[in-house]
C-alpha cells in the first residue's frame, strides 16, 4: 500500500514524510509503535481495502458532526465588544511573551523557575478573557517561527483560560490553570538547541530527547510555591493520550486528570495552527475537525466538542470564503449562531484584489461561509488586518 497521510499531528511522529510506500513489515511496526490508529492510503499508488471509509465519507461525517456541535451554542457571552478589548489584550500578550522569554532564558542558564514572575500576568490574561475571549484568541493566531516556544506558552494559557471558563471552573482554579499553561513547556529549555530548533524532522534519537521535555517540566515545577496540582497537570500531562499512546507515562483514560485531558487538546490545537521552522500553519477550522476525528482514539470526544463550542466552528482569525466571493477574517463569534460569525471583509476572489475593509454580521445578511481558506492562497498577511 501507499500511505498518503498518517492522519496525525506531525508532533506525534518522527517520520520524515507522511507520504510513503509500505515496503516491509518494519514500516508497519513503526507506525503501530507511534500510536497511530488510522491512516489514509492512496489507491492509485498501491493496494486498496474494500471495507475502509473513503476520505470523502470521513469528511462528510466530520461536517455533519460539526453542524451538530453548532446547534448547541452554549458559549458564554463577552462582557465588552472585541474592538474595546483587543488593544489592551495586545499589550498583555506582548508583556506575557516578554516575561516567558526572559524566564525561559534564565532556566537555560540554570536558574530556578520564578513562578512569582508569572502570577500577575497570568491574572491579567484571565481578566482579558473574561472581558472578551475573542480578543486574546485573535492575537494567538499570529506567531513567528523564531519565537514559537514563548508565544506558544502564552497562547496555550489563553486557550486553557477560555476552555476552563466554558467548563464552568471557578476563578481560583482558572488562574492556577493559566499559570500551568504559561509554564507547561519550561522543560524545553533543558533540550539542546540543535534539537529544539531543528529545521527538519527529528531522527529517532532526537525525538526521544525532545519528548523528555515533559519530564523536565515536571521536575522544574513540582514542589515550587505557587504551583498547584492543576498547574502541574497541564505541564506533566499535555502529551498524554486517553488510549495510552502518549508520553511520558503512557497514561490511559481517567488516569489523566480532567485538566490534563483539556491540556492535550489545547496543546495540539495551538501547535497545529502555528507556523514552525519545519511546517506551515493549519487553518483553525481544519485543526478543529482533525481534533474531532482523532477523538476516536486520542481525546475524549465530549471535551473536544466543548472546546469547539467555546472557540466557534470558525475560530477567531480564520480566513473564510463567502458565497458572495468575498474573503474575510472571522473577528467575533455570533451570539446565537456559530456558523454565522462577525467577519471583516478584506478581499474579493472575483476581482483578485483587496477591497475596502468592511465588518459584517453574517447572521444579519444573506451571505454565508462556504469554507475556510489559507492566507497563502491569496497572499494575505493576516497580521496587517489586526
Amino acid at each position: 500500500m501507499f500511505i498518503s497521510s498518517l492522519d496525525a499531528s506531525c508532533l506525534e511522529h518522527n517520520f520524515i514524510s507522511s507520504q510513503f510506500a509500505v515496503k516491509n513489515q518494519n514500516i508497519i511496526d513503526k507506525v503501530i509503535q507511534t500510536g497511530i490508529k488510522s491512516l489514509y492510503i492512496d489507491t492509485d499508488k498501491g493496494s486498496d481495502i474494500q471495507d475502509a471509509a473513503t476520505i470523502t465519507e470521513v469528511s462528510q461525517r466530520l461536517q455533519e458532526d460539526t453542524l451538530k456541535i453548532a446547534e448547541k451554542n452554549d458559549t458564554l457571552a463577552n462582557q465588552i465588544p472585541v474592538q474595546e478589548e483587543v488593544n489592551r489584550a495586545r499589550g498583555i500578550y506582548k508583556e506575557a511573551h516578554g516575561i516567558m522569554q526572559d524566564l525561559m532564558g534564565d532556566i537555560r542558564l540554570g536558574k530556578q523557575v520564578e513562578v512569582e514572575r508569572v502570577q500577575p500576568i497570568a491574572e491579567q490574561l484571565v481578566e482579558s478573557v473574561f472581558r472578551n475571549k475573542d480578543a486574546l484568541i485573535s492575537l494567538s493566531r499570529i506567531k513567528d517561527k523564531d519565537h514559537y516556544t514563548f508565544m506558544h506558552s502564552v497562547s496555550v494559557a489563553g486557550l486553557m483560560i477560555t476552555f476552563s471558563r466554558a467548563m464552568g471552573f471557578d476563578m481560583t482554579l482558572i488562574k492556577e490553570i493559566a499559570i500551568g499553561g504559561m509554564l507547561h513547556d519550561v522543560g524545553k529549555m533543558m533540550t539542546p538547541n540543535n534539537v529544539l530548533n531543528k529545521p527538519g524532522k527529528l531522527d529517532d534519537n532526537e525525538f526521544t530527547i525532545m519528548k523528555s521535555h515533559v519530564v523536565y517540566s515536571r521536575e522544574l515545577l513540582e514542589g515550587k510555591p505557587g504551583i498547584t496540582q492543576a498547574a502541574l497537570d497541564v505541564a506533566a500531562m499535555h502529551h498524554e493520550r486517553i488510549d495510552g499512546t502518549g508520553y511520558p507515562l503512557g497514561l490511559k483514560g481517567d488516569e489523566i486528570s480532567l485538566v490534563g485531558q483539556m491540556s492535550t487538546i489545547v496543546d495540539v490545537y495551538d501547535a497545529l495552527t502555528s507556523v514552525r521552522v519545519y511546517k506551515s500553519a493549519w487553518e483553525p477550522n481544519l485543526a478543529l475537525k482533525k481534533l474531532l476525528e482523532w477523538s476516536d482514539h486520542h481525546f475524549k470526544p465530549e471535551l473536544v466538542k466543548q472546546f469547539i463550542r467555546c472557540l466557534g466552528i470558525y475560530p477567531i482569525g480564520t480566513l473564510v470564503e463567502l458565497e458572495s466571493g468575498n474573503i474575510a477574517i472571522v473577528i467575533e463569534q455570533g451570539e446565537k449562531d456559530l456558523l454565522n460569525p462577525k467577519v471583516r471583509i478584506i478581499y474579493n476572489k472575483r476581482i483578485k484584489g483587496l477591497v475596502r475593509v468592511k465588518e459584517v454580521e453574517l447572521a444579519k445578511t444573506d451571505d454565508r461561509i462556504i469554507k475556510s481558506v489559507s492566507p497563502q492562497t491569496y497572499q494575505i498577511d493576516l497580521a496587517a488586518f489586526y
